[in-house]
């Protein structure tokens, strides 16, 4: 009985999220830069160029869905305009077990000379989150598209959310 149970409330979790993978597209447009996101996903209050997060949906994978999901997106000035892509990342590896507890990092991989993806995990405000974040240098700037996920949930989210993360271009 629990396991058919179990069985309905994940049927029940994906057929009420098919309308992620149907979603039509936005398009978030800054002079710098810009990203494609789901047309579900609302745009937090405030959103401005050097800040601004994209909310998912609660979902019924979990019941009650007490954690968005979300894209961030930021930019920060570089202290030189020698400054990689390289030691920006370095420098979050030593900088995020200060804000992230149990931090651990899964992936680093440099995808372009100026473009590293990093994925992590750690809790944080109570909840255990896997991060994917890219790092883009340009003129002297780290441009920082980040999707943040519960853990539980990452797997689900993941192959969903990659065509959005990749959509990100500068100008």
């Amino acid at each position: 009985m629990k396991t058919l149970l179990l069985s309905f409330l994940i049927f029940i979790g994906f057929a009420s999220n098919a309308t992620f993978f149907a979603d039509s597209i936005k398009v978030l447009d800054f002079k710098p830069y810009k990203i494609n996101y789901p047309n579900s996903w609302k745009l937090k209050a405030g959103c401005a160029v050097n800040e601004c997060s994209i909310l998912a949906p609660t979902d019924t994978l979990t019941i009650p869905d007490s954690y968005l999901e979300s894209i961030n997106l930021t930019f920060n000035p570089l202290p030189s305009a020698s400054y990689t892509v390289d030691k920006y990342a370095q420098f979050s590896i030593e900088y995020l077990p200060k804000v992230v507890k149990n931090f651990k990092v899964v992936e680093k991989k440099k995808l372009k000379p100026n473009v590293i993806r990093l994925t992590y995990t750690g809790e944080k405000d109570t909840f255990k989150q896997t991060w994917r974040q890219y790092y883009y240098v340009k003129s002297s700037k780290v441009y920082i598209v980040t999707f943040s996920g519960e853990t539980s949930k990452y797997n689900y989210y993941q192959p969903f959310i990659e065509s959005f993360l990749n959509s990100f271009s500068l100008k």
